[in-house]
């Protein structure tokens, strides 16, 4: 049983080093708040990149314009 959680945290910890680098957030944050929250994280990880993109492009621009 705990070979497992522990597994799954280093999955989290992967998942979630992975999805930072690719919005451009702090890495090693991530990486440790994923090890040790796991999945608990990604709410606030949505609202985190939703800031960065509203810090970068302001509340009424649109990033895709149909």
């Amino acid at each position: 049983m705990l070979l497992l959680a522990s597994l799954i945290s280093i999955v989290f910890s992967l998942f979630f080093y992975c999805q930072a680098l690719s919005s451009g957030l702090g890495r090693k944050r991530w990486a440790f708040a994923g090890f040790v929250f796991g999945p608990f994280v990604w709410p606030m990880f949505c609202m985190k990149k939703r800031m960065k993109v509203n810090e970068l492009f302001g509340f009424g621009g649109l990033i895709l314009r149909a």
